[in-house]
């Protein structure tokens, strides 16, 4: 008796350019909240109010600067993240 398995599977070009987008929006996620807080925290006045504007512009800054920070390799946790996603994506190709 002869079995056949027919996989689902996504070629391994797409699955690691997925792996590689998720790494990468997980640390810029990660680095726009670590580092917006940091930019709060060292650019105002204790008490002091930001306008909505204000507000908009520094959010778009840091969401760039993380952003480049993260497709640039950033701090090395995308790269541990699409690491183990690869990883994880080929067990679940051979079935393990």
């Amino acid at each position: 008796m002869n079995v056949t398995t027919v996989s689902s599977a996504i070629p391994a070009d797409q699955t690691k350019a997925k792996a590689l987008k998720a790494g990468a929006q997980f640390e810029a996620i990660l680095l726009n909240l670590v580092f917006g807080d940091l930019q709060k925290s060292f650019s105002q006045l204790p008490g002091a109010n930001e306008d909505f504007i204000a507000s908009s512009y520094n959010g778009f800054g840091m969401e760039a600067l993380t952003s480049g920070l993260a497709r640039s390799n950033g701090i090395g946790l995308g790269a541990f993240i699409t690491k183990a996603l690869l990883a994880r994506a080929e067990h679940k190709n051979r079935g393990i």
